[in-house]
């Protein structure tokens, strides 16, 4: 072993051994009982104790109409193609094991043409998988094996991995993006008393095919080497303690011979070393914090070490939650420098945003470098049973002083954003109103320049309302409009609008309108409608969707329309997501 260099594979196989050590010197009976149950690769899959085995299977068929026409051929769609994509999960085991595999399989089809006598191929599915077919590849995405007994667990082949608020490590499934990255190593978690430890290595497995993006260029990704460790002290009066460590060993993409084996061979290029404080009912009040230190060993990182500290307050006097957090992170995001072109990240942490409404622009202050802030909130609920009614405020206050990077602004801003909104219910009625207005206001240049604000308010609501019977309708509108301060190259101030009417019949049937409009020039798909006429027409989305539940373990969907490229944010992670023009049939069954 040389220096920074780590193979920790062995040492921490030894968890496989040390548990049922353990649980031996508790019980006669080590796997008997009711154990910690750690989740299989699908974390919502069933309870096996009893044994058995289930699964789910889930179908995609995409007809994709494409905006492009081949030249002399402006009257043809010849590049519009057909993908279908099929993920299937198996689970199985008892209450001592349990075994979770899941596939996904992708085809194109109608992806080829001939033109004067040459055979075309429109896109290529695959760079690097290892597939027989020019337009089509199977993946074993995600094998994993769980054993489990009364001192703890230990997880062989694919798991998911965070550590305090996920500001040292946050590697976990996240669907609302189509981002499934696990470790593919091992894993154990030792209770120990009041302690429990846990200690993972592995390397990162992105996912290959996606489920409900386009899959045009697939590639088998860069396994990054991780491992980490963490000890929880736990019952100290109201106190609870923890500490952890991660080490990083990121892949090259200049380097093509860097794989799964010699990723562990290099040196250690970041160490991350953390704590966290979680006192409950200190004073009526439950408190949390956690530091985090970054050290950036490798000389092609764009700094030398970072940090974040994260701290909360939840209070709950009468009828009143209050919710106060901050934050100070610098240098954090350069860890996720070698993640980034596989569209994930190895770690996020609260990011304090209203996340559904983040734009270009300010998902450059979610992946700030240099960022500081508060958010407070305070909810009242009033009412009681069916009849409740909950108005809120919130208020979150940031600087950020990063410039570079996804910024648009050529100097630091002082942020503020306000949102307030109501939860409504009365019988089978409901309504979630949220609205608010934030401003980004840009420090003065150097030489006095003024650079102005950006400005964005937003607006959104679902409301349900019974109508006769079995017969309820949903309206989620929202909407918000953006105004950009001055850029060095000036970008066109925009609107958005989005709608959904959803009538559903029982349990069984839902049908749905949807409608998008955006002026915003910075979105790379073209609308399918011209209800506005003009050049706008082109920012006019539309679409239906007829969903059919027969039973609780089967959906099917039918779609035609289109819906817009846009930043999509969840969990701390943002993901650009292209739009989409077509018809699209999916069906879902658990057996």
């Amino acid at each position: 072993m040389g220096a920074k260099t780590l193979r920790p594979a062995c040492f921490l196989a030894l968890i496989g051994l040390l548990l049922p050590v353990c649980a031996r010197a508790e019980d006669p009976d080590p796997l008997g009982g009711s154990a910690p149950e750690a989740p299989p690769v699908d974390a919502s899959g069933p309870n096996l104790a009893g044994g058995g085995t289930s699964g789910t299977e889930d179908l995609r068929v995409r007809y994709t109409h494409v905006a492009e026409k081949l030249p002399n051929f402006e009257d043809r769609s010849v590049l519009d193609y057909i993908e279908a994509v099929n993920r299937l999960d198996l689970t199985g085991g008892n209450a001592h094991w349990t075994v979770s595999l899941s596939g996904d399989a992708v085809a194109l089809f109608a992806n080829r043409y001939i033109l004067d006598g040459t055979l075309y191929h429109e896109r290529q599915l695959y760079t690097d998988l290892v597939s027989p077919f020019p337009d089509a590849a199977f993946q074993m995405e995600k094998v994993t094996a769980v054993g489990r007994a009364r001192a703890g667990t230990v997880t062989l082949g694919d798991s998911y991995e965070s550590f305090g608020r996920g500001i040292a490590v946050n590697i976990n499934k996240n669907t609302d993006i189509d981002v499934d990255t696990s470790i593919r190593g091992v894993s154990g978690l030792l209770h120990a008393g009041k302690i429990d430890l846990t200690a993972f290595t592995g390397i990162t497995n992105p996912q290959q095919i996606a489920l409900e993006n386009p899959n045009i260029g697939l590639h088998l990704g860069r396994n990054h080497a991780i491992t980490g460790a963490r000890a929880d002290i736990f019952g100290l009066g109201p106190v609870n303690l923890g500490a952890h460590g991660v080490i990083y060993q990121f892949a090259r993409a200049e380097d093509p011979t860097m794989n799964a084996l010699t990723t562990y061979d290099q040196p250690i290029d970041t160490a991350v070393g953390g704590a966290t404080v979680e006192a409950l009912g200190v004073g009526g009040v439950d408190y949390f914090v956690e530091g985090d230190y970054f050290d950036y060993i490798a000389t092609d990182l764009a700094a030398k070490s970072g940090g974040e500290v994260y701290v909360s307050g939840a209070a709950y006097p009468g009828v009143v939650t209050l919710l106060v957090e901050g934050k100070v992170q610098k240098n954090t995001e350069i860890l996720n420098t070698f993640a980034t072109p596989d569209n994930y990240e190895f770690a996020a942490g609260p990011t304090l945003e209203y996340e559904r409404v983040i734009t270009e622009d300010s998902t450059a202050a979610v992946n700030s470098n240099d960022l500081e802030g508060a958010r407070a909130r305070a909810d009242f609920r009033l009412g009681a049973g069916a009849d409740t009614l909950t108005p809120y405020i919130s208020e979150a206050v940031f600087h950020d002083g990063e410039t570079g990077g996804l910024h648009f602004n050529a100097t630091p801003e002082n942020i503020t954003h306000t949102v307030a909104g109501v939860t409504w219910a009365h019988g089978d009625s409901h309504l979630i109103l949220n609205g608010g207005f934030r401003l980004d206001r840009r420090e003065p240049g150097a030489d006095g320049t003024d650079y102005g604000a950006d400005r964005l308010a937003h607006l959104d609501a679902t409301l349900t309302v019974p109508i006769a019977g079995p017969v309820s309708v949903e309206i989620a509108p929202s909407g918000q409009a953006f105004h950009w301060g001055k850029n060095a190259q000036q970008q066109t101030d925009y609107l958005d609008f989005s709608g959904t009417l959803a009538v559903k019949v029982g349990g069984h049937w839902v049908a749905l309108l949807y409608n998008d409009y955006t002026s915003n020039p910075l979105v790379t798909s073209v609308g399918n409608l011209q209800f506005l006429g003009g050049d706008l027409g082109n920012d006019e989305y539309g679409a239906v969707e007829v969903q059919y539940k027969p039973t609780d373990s089967f959906t099917l969907k039918a779609f035609y329309g289109a819906y817009r490229a846009g930043i999509r944010c969840a969990g701390g992670q943002c993901r650009q997501l292209p739009g989409f023009n077509g018809a699209k049939l999916s069906a879902t069954a658990s057996f």
